[in-house]
Protein backbone atom coordinates (compact mmCIF):
# COMPACT_ATOMS: atom_id res chain seq x y z
CA UNK A 1 0.00 0.00 0.00
CA UNK A 2 1.18 3.52 -0.85
CA UNK A 3 0.11 6.67 1.02
CA UNK A 4 1.00 10.33 0.53
CA UNK A 5 1.22 12.26 3.80
CA UNK A 6 2.20 15.81 4.70
CA UNK A 7 5.89 15.87 5.60
CA UNK A 8 5.13 17.19 9.11
CA UNK A 9 3.71 13.77 10.06
CA UNK A 10 5.70 11.25 8.02
CA UNK A 11 8.22 10.56 10.81
CA UNK A 12 5.41 10.06 13.33
CA UNK A 13 3.40 7.54 11.33
CA UNK A 14 5.95 5.74 9.14
CA UNK A 15 7.43 3.87 12.10
CA UNK A 16 3.96 2.58 13.03
CA UNK A 17 3.37 1.02 9.61
CA UNK A 18 6.63 -0.45 8.24
CA UNK A 19 4.80 -2.29 5.44
CA UNK A 20 3.34 0.90 3.94
CA UNK A 21 5.28 3.06 1.47
CA UNK A 22 4.89 6.71 2.49
CA UNK A 23 5.56 9.70 0.23
CA UNK A 24 5.31 13.43 0.85
CA UNK A 25 4.51 14.77 -2.63
CA UNK A 26 1.66 13.92 -5.01
CA UNK A 27 3.97 13.78 -8.03
CA UNK A 28 6.19 11.22 -6.27
CA UNK A 29 3.51 8.54 -6.17
CA UNK A 30 0.64 8.55 -8.69
CA UNK A 31 -0.30 5.03 -7.46
CA UNK A 32 -1.20 6.24 -3.96
CA UNK A 33 -4.50 5.07 -2.47
CA UNK A 34 -4.65 7.70 0.27
CA UNK A 35 -3.71 11.36 0.68
CA UNK A 36 -3.31 12.84 4.18
CA UNK A 37 -2.72 16.54 4.61
CA UNK A 38 -3.93 20.06 3.91
CA UNK A 39 -7.19 20.80 2.12
CA UNK A 40 -5.28 22.99 -0.36
CA UNK A 41 -4.13 19.73 -2.00
CA UNK A 42 -7.66 18.31 -2.22
CA UNK A 43 -8.55 20.03 -5.50
CA UNK A 44 -9.54 18.20 -8.71
CA UNK A 45 -6.47 19.26 -10.69
CA UNK A 46 -4.23 17.62 -8.10
CA UNK A 47 -6.46 14.64 -7.32
CA UNK A 48 -6.69 13.83 -11.05
CA UNK A 49 -3.05 12.80 -10.79
CA UNK A 50 -4.02 10.00 -8.37
CA UNK A 51 -6.25 7.53 -10.27
CA UNK A 52 -6.14 4.92 -7.47
CA UNK A 53 -7.11 7.36 -4.70
CA UNK A 54 -9.75 6.05 -2.28
CA UNK A 55 -9.33 8.14 0.88
CA UNK A 56 -8.58 11.77 1.80
CA UNK A 57 -7.76 12.72 5.40
CA UNK A 58 -7.82 16.46 6.11
CA UNK A 59 -5.94 18.10 8.96
CA UNK A 60 -8.84 20.54 9.46
CA UNK A 61 -12.49 20.48 10.40
CA UNK A 62 -13.82 22.77 7.64
CA UNK A 63 -14.56 21.49 4.15
CA UNK A 64 -16.83 24.17 2.65
CA UNK A 65 -14.21 25.06 0.02
CA UNK A 66 -13.85 21.49 -1.26
CA UNK A 67 -15.54 19.96 -4.32
CA UNK A 68 -17.55 17.19 -2.66
CA UNK A 69 -19.38 16.35 -5.88
CA UNK A 70 -16.06 15.60 -7.56
CA UNK A 71 -15.08 13.31 -4.70
CA UNK A 72 -18.43 11.50 -4.87
CA UNK A 73 -18.06 11.01 -8.62
CA UNK A 74 -14.76 9.21 -7.99
CA UNK A 75 -15.99 7.36 -4.88
CA UNK A 76 -13.30 9.02 -2.73
CA UNK A 77 -13.98 9.08 1.02
CA UNK A 78 -13.22 12.40 2.73
CA UNK A 79 -12.51 12.52 6.46
CA UNK A 80 -11.94 15.68 8.48
CA UNK A 81 -10.46 16.36 11.91
CA UNK A 82 -13.48 17.90 13.60
CA UNK A 83 -13.08 16.16 16.96
CA UNK A 84 -9.50 17.42 17.26
CA UNK A 85 -10.63 21.03 17.55
CA UNK A 86 -13.93 20.75 19.45
CA UNK A 87 -12.47 21.07 22.96
CA UNK A 88 -10.08 24.00 22.31
CA UNK A 89 -12.81 25.85 20.40
CA UNK A 90 -15.25 25.27 23.27
CA UNK A 91 -12.69 26.65 25.74
CA UNK A 92 -12.16 29.67 23.48
CA UNK A 93 -15.91 30.36 23.42
CA UNK A 94 -16.05 30.29 27.24
CA UNK A 95 -13.13 32.74 27.25
CA UNK A 96 -14.90 35.10 24.83
CA UNK A 97 -18.03 35.03 27.00
CA UNK A 98 -16.14 35.69 30.24
CA UNK A 99 -14.09 38.48 28.68
CA UNK A 100 -17.33 40.36 28.09
CA UNK A 101 -19.17 39.27 31.20
CA UNK A 102 -16.34 40.44 33.47
CA UNK A 103 -15.74 43.56 31.33
CA UNK A 104 -12.14 42.45 30.87
CA UNK A 105 -11.53 44.64 27.80
CA UNK A 106 -12.27 47.78 29.81
CA UNK A 107 -9.96 46.67 32.62
CA UNK A 108 -7.16 45.96 30.14
CA UNK A 109 -7.61 49.46 28.72
CA UNK A 110 -7.51 50.95 32.24
CA UNK A 111 -4.36 49.00 33.02
CA UNK A 112 -2.61 50.37 29.93
CA UNK A 113 -3.64 53.89 31.00
CA UNK A 114 -2.55 53.23 34.64
CA UNK A 115 -6.09 54.12 35.71
CA UNK A 116 -7.74 52.74 38.88
CA UNK A 117 -11.37 52.71 37.68
CA UNK A 118 -14.04 51.15 39.91
CA UNK A 119 -16.93 52.12 37.65
CA UNK A 120 -16.77 49.15 35.27
CA UNK A 121 -19.92 47.03 35.20
CA UNK A 122 -19.70 43.27 35.64
CA UNK A 123 -22.40 40.61 35.51
CA UNK A 124 -23.02 37.12 36.81
CA UNK A 125 -23.07 34.54 34.07
CA UNK A 126 -25.34 32.45 36.27
CA UNK A 127 -28.97 32.82 35.24
CA UNK A 128 -28.25 33.99 31.70
CA UNK A 129 -29.44 32.22 28.53
CA UNK A 130 -26.98 30.86 25.98
CA UNK A 131 -28.22 30.18 22.45
CA UNK A 132 -26.10 27.90 20.28
CA UNK A 133 -26.78 27.81 16.54
CA UNK A 134 -25.81 24.29 15.50
CA UNK A 135 -25.70 21.23 17.73
CA UNK A 136 -22.69 19.27 16.46
CA UNK A 137 -19.56 18.18 18.32
CA UNK A 138 -18.28 21.73 18.92
CA UNK A 139 -21.68 22.90 20.19
CA UNK A 140 -21.88 19.88 22.48
CA UNK A 141 -18.48 20.62 24.03
CA UNK A 142 -19.48 24.27 24.50
CA UNK A 143 -22.78 23.34 26.16
CA UNK A 144 -21.04 20.80 28.39
CA UNK A 145 -18.65 23.43 29.73
CA UNK A 146 -21.25 26.15 30.17
CA UNK A 147 -23.65 23.95 32.14
CA UNK A 148 -21.54 24.39 35.26
CA UNK A 149 -22.12 28.15 35.22
CA UNK A 150 -25.82 27.71 35.95
CA UNK A 151 -27.03 29.03 32.59
CA UNK A 152 -29.95 28.00 30.42
CA UNK A 153 -28.78 26.51 27.12
CA UNK A 154 -30.99 26.52 24.04
CA UNK A 155 -29.95 25.11 20.69
CA UNK A 156 -30.97 25.58 17.07
CA UNK A 157 -30.94 22.54 14.80
CA UNK A 158 -32.19 22.47 11.22
CA UNK A 159 -33.72 19.00 11.61
CA UNK A 160 -36.09 18.87 14.60
CA UNK A 161 -35.25 16.66 17.59
CA UNK A 162 -36.96 16.46 20.96
CA UNK A 163 -33.83 16.61 23.15
CA UNK A 164 -30.04 16.58 23.16
CA UNK A 165 -27.54 16.11 25.97
CA UNK A 166 -26.45 19.34 27.72
CA UNK A 167 -29.21 21.42 26.07
CA UNK A 168 -32.29 22.61 27.96
CA UNK A 169 -34.26 23.31 24.78
CA UNK A 170 -33.88 22.54 21.07
CA UNK A 171 -35.62 24.62 18.38
CA UNK A 172 -35.75 24.43 14.59
CA UNK A 173 -37.16 26.28 11.60
CA UNK A 174 -37.40 30.02 11.00
CA UNK A 175 -39.43 30.60 14.16
CA UNK A 176 -36.97 28.56 16.19
CA UNK A 177 -34.07 30.70 15.02
CA UNK A 178 -36.01 33.88 15.76
CA UNK A 179 -36.84 32.56 19.24
CA UNK A 180 -33.18 31.86 19.95
CA UNK A 181 -32.07 35.25 18.65
CA UNK A 182 -34.72 37.07 20.72
CA UNK A 183 -34.22 35.24 24.01
CA UNK A 184 -30.48 34.63 24.30
CA UNK A 185 -27.98 36.72 26.23
CA UNK A 186 -25.14 35.12 24.26
CA UNK A 187 -25.55 33.65 20.78
CA UNK A 188 -22.83 31.26 19.62
CA UNK A 189 -22.52 30.35 15.93
CA UNK A 190 -21.19 26.84 15.27
CA UNK A 191 -22.93 25.67 12.06
CA UNK A 192 -21.18 24.65 8.85
CA UNK A 193 -21.11 27.13 5.97
CA UNK A 194 -23.24 26.07 2.99
CA UNK A 195 -25.90 27.52 0.70
CA UNK A 196 -28.53 27.35 3.45
CA UNK A 197 -26.37 28.99 6.14
CA UNK A 198 -24.72 31.74 4.07
CA UNK A 199 -25.74 35.02 5.74
CA UNK A 200 -28.32 33.21 7.87
CA UNK A 201 -27.47 35.84 10.51
CA UNK A 202 -28.28 39.26 9.09
CA UNK A 203 -29.87 42.60 9.90
CA UNK A 204 -33.37 41.10 10.19
CA UNK A 205 -32.53 38.69 13.00
CA UNK A 206 -29.66 40.68 14.56
CA UNK A 207 -32.21 43.37 15.35
CA UNK A 208 -34.27 40.78 17.23
CA UNK A 209 -31.51 40.51 19.82
CA UNK A 210 -31.66 42.21 23.20
CA UNK A 211 -29.62 45.40 23.47
CA UNK A 212 -27.63 43.67 26.22
CA UNK A 213 -27.04 40.51 24.16
CA UNK A 214 -23.84 39.40 22.43
CA UNK A 215 -22.81 37.17 19.55
CA UNK A 216 -19.79 34.89 19.17
CA UNK A 217 -18.74 33.35 15.86
CA UNK A 218 -16.20 30.53 15.71
CA UNK A 219 -17.70 28.83 12.63
CA UNK A 220 -17.26 30.67 9.30
CA UNK A 221 -17.36 34.40 8.66
CA UNK A 222 -19.96 34.29 5.89
CA UNK A 223 -22.62 32.73 8.11
CA UNK A 224 -23.05 36.29 9.41
CA UNK A 225 -23.54 39.24 7.10
CA UNK A 226 -20.47 41.13 8.33
CA UNK A 227 -21.68 44.51 7.08
CA UNK A 228 -24.92 44.11 9.03
CA UNK A 229 -23.05 42.94 12.13
CA UNK A 230 -20.71 45.93 12.00
CA UNK A 231 -23.67 48.30 11.84
CA UNK A 232 -25.50 46.84 14.84
CA UNK A 233 -22.27 46.92 16.87
CA UNK A 234 -21.48 50.51 15.90
CA UNK A 235 -25.01 51.61 16.78
CA UNK A 236 -25.00 49.64 20.06
CA UNK A 237 -28.08 47.67 18.95
CA UNK A 238 -26.28 44.69 20.53
CA UNK A 239 -23.68 44.71 23.27
CA UNK A 240 -20.63 42.78 22.06
CA UNK A 241 -19.16 40.38 19.51
CA UNK A 242 -16.39 37.84 20.01
CA UNK A 243 -15.17 37.04 16.50
CA UNK A 244 -12.67 34.45 15.34
CA UNK A 245 -13.78 34.27 11.69
CA UNK A 246 -14.56 36.85 9.02
CA UNK A 247 -15.92 37.12 5.50
CA UNK A 248 -12.48 38.16 4.26
CA UNK A 249 -9.41 36.68 5.96
CA UNK A 250 -7.06 38.07 7.04
CA UNK A 251 -9.38 40.83 8.19
CA UNK A 252 -8.30 43.94 6.21
CA UNK A 253 -6.29 46.47 8.21
CA UNK A 254 -8.81 49.22 7.46
CA UNK A 255 -11.87 47.22 8.53
CA UNK A 256 -14.02 49.08 11.08
CA UNK A 257 -14.29 46.04 13.35
CA UNK A 258 -10.69 46.45 14.50
CA UNK A 259 -11.46 49.72 16.26
CA UNK A 260 -14.82 48.96 17.87
CA UNK A 261 -14.51 48.83 21.66
CA UNK A 262 -17.29 46.22 21.91
CA UNK A 263 -15.51 43.69 19.69
CA UNK A 264 -12.91 41.09 20.66
CA UNK A 265 -11.01 39.70 17.65
CA UNK A 266 -8.89 36.58 17.30
CA UNK A 267 -7.30 35.61 13.93
CA UNK A 268 -9.13 32.34 13.15
CA UNK A 269 -7.20 30.79 16.01
CA UNK A 270 -9.91 29.42 18.32
CA UNK A 271 -9.00 25.80 17.65
CA UNK A 272 -5.22 26.15 17.63
CA UNK A 273 -3.45 24.78 20.70
CA UNK A 274 -0.14 22.96 21.09
CA UNK A 275 -1.87 19.68 21.98
CA UNK A 276 -3.43 19.45 18.50
CA UNK A 277 -0.43 17.80 16.87
CA UNK A 278 -0.54 14.87 19.27
CA UNK A 279 -4.32 14.45 18.89
CA UNK A 280 -4.12 14.74 15.11
CA UNK A 281 -1.33 12.14 14.96
CA UNK A 282 -3.49 9.76 17.00
CA UNK A 283 -6.42 10.27 14.62
CA UNK A 284 -4.24 9.71 11.55
CA UNK A 285 -2.69 6.54 12.96
CA UNK A 286 -6.11 5.20 13.96
CA UNK A 287 -7.61 5.92 10.54
CA UNK A 288 -4.68 4.41 8.67
CA UNK A 289 -5.21 1.21 10.64
CA UNK A 290 -8.93 1.30 9.86
CA UNK A 291 -8.11 1.84 6.18
CA UNK A 292 -5.78 -1.16 6.17
CA UNK A 293 -8.40 -3.32 7.88
CA UNK A 294 -11.25 -2.09 5.62
CA UNK A 295 -13.11 -0.77 8.66
CA UNK A 296 -15.28 2.35 8.82
CA UNK A 297 -13.13 5.46 9.02
CA UNK A 298 -13.55 8.09 11.73
CA UNK A 299 -14.93 11.56 10.89
CA UNK A 300 -16.29 10.66 7.45
CA UNK A 301 -17.68 13.76 5.73
CA UNK A 302 -18.35 12.47 2.22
Amino acid sequence: MKIIINKKYIDIVSGKFPDIEFYTEIDECPEAEALIGEAVDFVPEKLDKLPNLRWLQSFWAGYNTLDLDYMRSRNITLCNARDIYSVPIAEDVVCKILIHNTNALAYIKSQKEHKWDLSQKRRNLQGQTIGIIGTGSIATEIAKRLQGFGVKIIGYKRNPVSALAYFDEIHSGKRGLEYLMSNSDYIIVTVDLNKETHHMINKDNLELMKESASIINIARGSIINQKDLTEVLKNKIISYAGLDVFEIEPLPEDDELWDLENVYITPHASGIVKENKKRLAELIISNIQRFIDNEKLANVVN
